[in-house]
């Protein structure tokens, strides 16, 4: 059976709640709190981002098996919540990617993907056009969201065409790569769906894609006046829900 720990009068205003053998932590607790909890964690605990964000909670902490029993708990009402926050824009996304919104595993770049391709800007997102994917664990996260929602590949592949459009040119090369980016993962880390490992292959064809973007910023810079920000243009395309049609 679930406790709540609550804090006593005068301290900060923060719960614990143990769930599934996991630890979640709602509200503010302070620095030495946090460390001693760190402390007490095993080796074989994870800090998990994406179950946190289901439960609206600050941290949670846990055995992976636990995780994932709370994850299976929770999709269907975070899934509603994400529909409901979406509105109108839910319309436009299928079943499996409304539910990666809900449940899946997300970074920045993800989830700059995600707008990408489907025009929708997750309203827990709050990054830019600049967000491509710096290593094989942020990699990792962007393969399965297109694992997980099949109706973006199609998507995909027309990004990968316009490697001609100078504000898309990073991300459509990076399209334009991607098979042989997943051949060159499934060869280093063949088991990156379920257990950690390292793809330092897959890092350095990521860091060209880097350089692209590096360039075409300095590119930028050079014709930009005072008067219009260097963020001008690609990123000003995830302004609001509509603004990636582009690409649908």
């Amino acid at each position: 059976m679930s406790t709540w720990k609550t804090p006593a009068m005068g301290a900060p205003n923060y719960r614990i709640l143990q769930r599934e053998g996991c630890t979640v932590v709602y509200g503010h607790m302070p620095l030495g709190a946090w460390l001693r909890l760190l402390r007490q964690a095993s080796d074989l605990h994870v800090l998990h981002a994406d179950v946190a964000r289901m439960l609206g909670a600050t941290a949670v902490i846990g055995p992976a098996e636990g995780l994932a029993r709370i994850r299976e708990q929770e999709a269907a009402a975070a899934t509603g919540r994400v529909r409901a926050q979406l509105g109108r824009a839910a319309r436009r996304l299928d079943a499996q990617a409304v539910r990666w919104l809900a449940a899946g595993e997300q970074g920045l770049s993800s989830l700059a993907l995600f707008t990408l391709l489907t025009g929708v800007r997750p309203p827990h997102y709050g990054g830019s056009a600049l967000d491509l994917p710096r290593d094989a664990r942020e990699f990792r996260r962007c393969r399965l969201l297109v694992e997980q929602v099949p109706s973006l590949e199609r998507p995909l592949q027309q990004l990968a065409r316009r490697v001609a459009d100078p504000e898309l040119v990073s991300w459509a090369a990076l399209a334009e790569t991607w098979k042989d980016l997943c051949a060159q993962m499934d060869h280093e880390w063949p088991s990156w769906r379920t257990q950690a490992g390292r793809a330092p292959g897959v890092n350095a064809m990521l860091a060209c894609f880097q350089e692209v973007e590096t360039d075409r910023a300095v590119l930028q810079a050079s014709r930009t006046t005072a008067s219009l920000p260097l963020s001008h243009g690609l990123s000003n395309r995830f302004a609001g829900p509509g603004d990636a049609r582009w690409l649908m």
